[in-house]
């Protein structure tokens, strides 16, 4: 029984299902609605439902835990935070702890987690970041190309090709003919950033324009921002699509100093602020859901999988 005093029987009743259906809704297992586990998951949480998870694992043998690892050097990131409240999101309504994981954080110990989230691997960082966890279900939140990507059972990630294309055709609109990529620095690249550098080589390519990449860190300093700004500007570019998420808002104040001044910006993470850019709205949270929803869908026992995640450009 429930610590609550309320037990899947009385939500059941509440609700005219079955046990099963609830369950599965209330556990992440079977197959039910995605309607119905809405129903299901509100009415729990309007009396009061708590899971015994200690049950559940004694039934199960699973731990009633997730893992979601974080690149290291982005954490700070807007984008990040709200996908991980999206993926708390599943998890609480699911009575399932969540566990986050830093880099390299493989060891002797194998972390109490059923399952994990692997957001924004890399061939140089994916083996740390799932180091130590033996047979343990993995996920990928964007493709993953490179060794040890047998072990990964699912995953979802947006279109980032068909956005750029999007986002640079809103640039145009805008007045950006002709514009440069400030793409992050190769080795440091997931494969979603690699997807928006081809993505901007389609569509000069189909437009007859030179493509003009330029190379930046992930976290540039203001100084970074102003010579690609500035080079960028000099080589006769009318805008500038940045890769990396939080570089505009720097970018734009550097603007008003003078640095690449006559530049229509764009940014493949939406910005928030006065001063609005053309960009991607990923809906982290809602990415962070759908995530978290897949890894319960491969705990449950499904076949792995390979799901988009809806995103929308945005204009100012």
């Amino acid at each position: 029984m429930a610590s609550s005093g309320v037990t899947i029987v009385d939500i059941a009743r509440a609700l005219g299902v079955s046990k099963t259906a609830v369950s599965s809704a209330l556990h992440g297992r079977g197959r039910v609605s995605e309607e119905t586990r809405q129903r299901i998951l509100a009415q729990a949480e309007q009396m009061g439902y708590v899971s015994n998870r200690a049950a559940q694992r004694l039934r199960g043998g699973r731990y009633g835990a997730i893992g979601l690892h974080l690149p290291a050097d982005l954490r700070e990131l807007a984008f990040y935070m709200e996908f991980a409240f999206g993926v708390a999101d599943v998890a609480a309504a699911t009575g399932t702890d969540l566990l986050l994981r830093t880099a390299d954080a493989g060891g002797s110990t194998r972390p109490q987690i059923d399952g994990l989230l692997v957001v924004d691997p890399t061939p140089t960082t994916f083996s740390g970041a799932v180091a130590g966890l033996g047979d343990v279900p993995l996920v990928a939140v964007g493709e993953y190309h490179g060794p040890e990507q047998e072990r990964i059972a699912a995953w979802i990630a947006a279109d980032h090709r068909r956005l750029t294309c999007e986002v640079l055709d809103a640039l145009a609109e805008e007045g950006a003919k002709r514009p440069a990529l400030a793409a992050i620095e190769p080795g440091r690249e997931p494969f979603w950033a690699s997807q928006v550098v081809a993505g901007y080589v389609d569509w000069c390519t189909e437009r007859g324009i030179e493509p003009d990449i330029r190379r930046a860190s992930v976290t540039p300093s203001d100084r970074e921002i102003a010579e690609v700004l500035g080079s960028v500007e000099g080589a006769g570019r009318d805008g500038l699509l940045w890769v990396a998420q939080g570089i505009v808002p720097h970018a734009l104040a550097l603007q008003a100093q003078g640095a690449g001044a006559a530049l229509h910006l764009g940014a493949m993470a939406a910005e928030q602020g006065p001063a609005r850019v053309v960009g991607v709205d990923l809906r982290p949270r809602e990415y962070g859901r759908a995530a978290a929803e897949l890894l319960f869908r491969v705990l449950a026992g499904g076949a792995r999988e390979q799901l988009g995640h809806d995103a929308v450009v945005i204009r100012p």
